[in-house]
């Protein structure tokens, strides 16, 4: 079962047709509610009614093919299925609720039985559909796979190759960011909030989170819910959520986690459009908790209600015309550019203290606790067009679906910033039960994720809030050309240390100004490095001789950045004690960052330069290879699969590999050009799905690790790293560059491939060849 979101925002589960009483009287009422031109469309002729035979083909008992529907609140709102015509080629067909066309349930439908038909060997789909059928047609047509039509008496037959393509994923990506966006509105923008478990006893946590609402000037209504109290905080409460007078968008839970069942069966009954748990004590405590929290969530899920925790300490948007601190953080922090995501609820709420004290503005935050429904992906996509949001903080502990988040994450990084910390990065650190080791991940492979989406990983919660303060108030730089300015040499030598440590460069010799008319000075300097061309950024150290000297050092820096304008980052370091952790040069329309040692503002420069160097390089894609057969490849698959795992041994992964367009030595070795040996291999990782790895074969040399699918970026980056230190040209890093992308689309594009081993690969100036190599493939599916 899946959850799928329509274009609406509304939420339902796409599972498998089941040949019981339930599945086909829910089917019946589908057609009987269903208009004399919709069964025309579908079945070609007339139909009065559907009879038991029509159903049973669609439910396939038969078991020729697969059937899905979408289900909502004891209805099903749609059915897809597919019927296997030949080996590889199978009919597919849609019926969509009338009631709800036009909100991409057909497309979701055809999205999904592909993705499964494509899995099981299907190659292409096929379809039949009446010429005035447009709404059918636009189905395939937005679906983003390329297709062959032929009409025929009013009948147009559909051919759609279902190789899974860089174009679909993107159509499916955005479709799926705007229908997950519109689901999360009730979290962001309620009009009505509901408050269960307001008390009336101060100390309580309910009467906490209903005062920080009322405090924070809500711009809605909230009503707190209680059945014994006339009212709480001197607002009319109600005895549950069923009783409120109006529609409520958002119901917040503060009650003992024996009662959230109840309370929740009481939002479905109201109809309520989001619920959040603060509760604890699910499966972040013990296996009945984790039944408990299953049983709710499926619940709500049931009837399209989107769930936020449990665990989680509540939700935060500062935008005026929201202003909502349905959260246990005693104040709204200062609005903001910043979004904000913690997996840890009373580090998030420490977190916004944080933000607020380093003087980096909010523009909302989530706790997401238990990520039992909502998870970081979907906030990730709320962000993605916000237009409040400039830049997301995430605090993770582990992942749900690194496979999507990487999706997501490339597109949010070319334009927005992503900053995060993971935590948990070993098996020691799962203290907590719902960290489970399953889904830490391999620290190598999160990095790996990091590096190849743009995000930017800080090792700690002060170094993340350091590089927030920079991205917030500078301009990304041009290059990694850095002028230091600075009234002492000790300071300086430091300063240029971190620089090249960190993989930045002087642009000229550091600047000592020593310590006689500093305030001049500094402007000056300060004011060439604003105007040379070979300088992409500045940092300016230094070490007060008397308070007096330092507010005019900082005047001096503000007025000669307010006259040449901000056109490149300023980083700043007084070696002094401040009011916070870092201060500010406060300008009228800019704000230099100021950190308390060298160190501290050369680490945030490195991680905002590294930023740059990421958006300026052209965005990765998955490129078009010559000799490549992946249809071939398939079938040589499926020839091979036996009932148990099994590895094809060298004569067949030759063949395997050579429809790829890779070229293997079976007899002998040509080393005339020899200019390395690398190895490679490919392994399904239970998390973050395949892997490849590669070395260079020396024993000291060092393994790099990509996820698939690779794109142009990602190759050339595990060439060259992979290729440090060794003596080849660019020749050579470009037919490693090939290797790695034929051998990515390989493995993405023959899903059957569980493990892939090439031992040994000569590269030379001309060509590359596989030595031995060795492939397991999956059991045959039954």
């Amino acid at each position: 079962m899946a959850r799928i979101i329509l274009r609406d925002g509304r939420v339902a589960d796409l599972r498998e047709a089941y040949p019981t009483p339930n599945d086909r009287q829910m089917l019946r009422d589908l057609f009987r509610q269903a208009s004399p031109d919709a069964l025309y469309n579908r079945f070609f002729h007339v139909v009065k009614e559907v009879n038991e035979d029509e159903i049973d083909r669609m439910i396939l008992a038969n078991n020729r093919g697969k059937s899905l529907v979408c289900v909502s609140q004891n209805q099903i709102l749609g059915i897809g299925h597919y019927v296997m015509v030949s080996e590889t080629t199978a009919e597919v067909a849609f019926f969509v609720d009338e009631r709800i066309q036009g909100r991409g349930l057909g497309t979701l439908l055809l999205e999904h039985l592909a993705e499964m038909a494509w899995r099981r060997g299907v190659l292409q789909f096929e379809a039949y559909v009446l010429s005035e059928n447009q709404r059918m047609l636009r189905v395939f047509q937005d679906s983003g796979y390329e297709f062959h039509e032929q009409q025929d008496s009013g009948v147009i037959h559909l051919v759609l190759p279902l190789q899974q393509t860089e174009r679909i994923h993107a159509l499916a990506g955005a479709r799926e960011k705007l229908a997950t966006a519109a689901s999360l509105r009730a979290f962001f923008e309620p009009s009505v909030v509901a408050v269960v478990g307001a008390s009336r006893d101060s100390h309580r946590l309910g009467h906490l989170l209903l005062q920080h609402v009322l405090h924070g000037s809500f711009a809605g209504v909230v009503y707190p819910v209680n059945p014994s109290a006339h009212a709480v905080l001197g607002v009319r409460a109600y005895p549950s959520v069923k009783d409120v007078p109006e529609a409520v968008d958002l119901v917040v839970i503060v009650v003992p986690r024996e009662l959230v069942a109840d309370v929740a069966r009481d939002c479905v009954e109201a109809r309520v459009r989001g619920v959040l748990i603060t509760s604890a004590g699910f499966s972040d405590r013990d296996d009945v908790g984790a039944q408990l929290e299953q049983d709710v969530t499926h619940m709500l899920r049931h009837e399209g209600i989107r769930l936020v925790g449990p665990n989680s300490l509540g939700i935060i948007n500062t935008d005026g015309k929201v202003h909502m601190n349905a959260s246990f953080s005693p104040a709204l922090p200062p609005k903001g550019q910043v979004a904000i995501a913690s997996q840890s609820g009373a580090l998030g709420i420490a977190i916004l203290d944080y933000a607020s004290r380093m003087g980096v503005g909010v523009s909302s935050f989530v706790s997401t606790g238990n990520k039992a429904d909502v998870s970081s992906n979907d906030l990730l996509q709320y962000w993605e067009d916000d237009p409040a949001t400039h830049m997301i903080l995430l605090y993770l502990e582990s992942f749900g679906n690194p496979r999507k988040f990487t999706r997501i994450a490339r597109r949010i990084t070319q334009h927005k910033p992503i900053l995060a910390v993971k935590s948990a990065r070993s098996p020691e650190a799962m203290i907590a039960p719902e960290v489970s080791s399953e889904h830490y991940g391999d620290d190598t492979l999160v990095k790996a994720l990091f590096q190849q989406t743009g995000i930017i990983r800080a090792d700690t919660l002060q170094e993340l809030f350091d590089v927030a303060a920079l991205f917030s108030s500078m301009p990304l730089p041009a290059g990694k050309r850095v002028q230091v300015i600075a009234n002492a040499s000790g300071a300086a030598v430091i300063t240029v240390d971190a620089l090249q440590t960190g993989g930045l460069r002087l642009a000229h010799a550091p600047i000592d100004l020593g310590f006689t008319a500093l305030a001049p000075r500094y402007s000056e300097e300060v004011h060439k490095a604003l105007n040379d061309p070979e300088v992409d950024a500045i940092i300016v150290v230094f070490i007060p001789v008397g308070i007096s000297e330092a507010a005019g050092v900082s005047l001096a820096i503000r007025d000669v950045v307010a006259q040449n304008g901000l056109v490149k980052p300023i980083v700043a370091n007084f070696l002094m004690t401040g009011p916070g952790p870092i201060d500010y040069i406060q300008g009228k329309t800019f704000r230099i960052p100021v950190y308390p040692f060298p160190e501290l503002a050369v680490r945030a420069l490195v991680q905002v330069s590294r930023y740059a160097a990421y958006r300026r390089q052209p965005l990765g894609h998955l490129p078009d290879l010559e000799r490549v057969d992946m249809t071939r490849a398939r079938s040589l698959v499926h020839g091979w699969q036996t009932q148990t795992e099994c590895w094809i041994g060298p004569e067949n992964s030759f063949k395997l590999l050579e429809m790829a367009g890779l070229s293997s030595m079976r007899e002998g070795r040509h080393e005339t050009s020899l200019m390395m040996r690398m190895s490679v291999n490919c392994r399904l990782d239970s998390l973050f799905g395949p892997i490849l790895t590669a070395r260079v074969m020396e024993e000291s040399n060092q393994a790099f690790s990509r996820l698939i699918p690779l794109t142009d970026r990602d190759a050339l980056w595990l060439a060259h790293a992979v290729l440090k230190g060794e003596e080849v040209g660019d020749d050579v890093a470009l037919l490693v560059t090939d290797v790695l992308l034929r051998l990515s689309r390989l493995i993405d594009e023959v899903p059957e491939i569980m493990e892939l081993t090439l031992g040994e690969i000569l590269v030379s100036t001309e060509a590359s060849c596989i030595v031995n190599a060795d492939i397991r493939l999956e059991p045959r599916p039954a």
